[in-house]
């Protein structure tokens, strides 16, 4: 079974903005990361930056990536 032509561009756009949105809550917010994007580890000395942050830092560098690959595969089938 195929998946629909636009499932993987919408998917990928919503991954990149749930994580950026993510992202500014974690600076602003929750403040466990610096506004350069590192690891603040004043608020607990010695802390290192835990499996949810990990995966979200992941996720904010490769979802644009499958954003655009998606929708150029999209554009292709055309």
């Amino acid at each position: 079974m195929r998946s629909p032509k636009w499932l993987v561009p919408v998917a990928g756009s919503a991954v990149w903005a749930g994580s950026w949105y993510l992202m500014y809550l974690e600076i602003t917010r929750w403040h466990h990361v610096k506004p350069s994007l590192a690891f603040n580890s004043d608020i607990a000395p010695g802390a290192r930056p835990g499996l949810p942050l990990m995966v979200l830092y992941a996720a904010c560098a490769a979802s644009p990536l499958f954003a655009l690959a998606g929708l150029g595969r999209a554009r292709a089938r055309r």
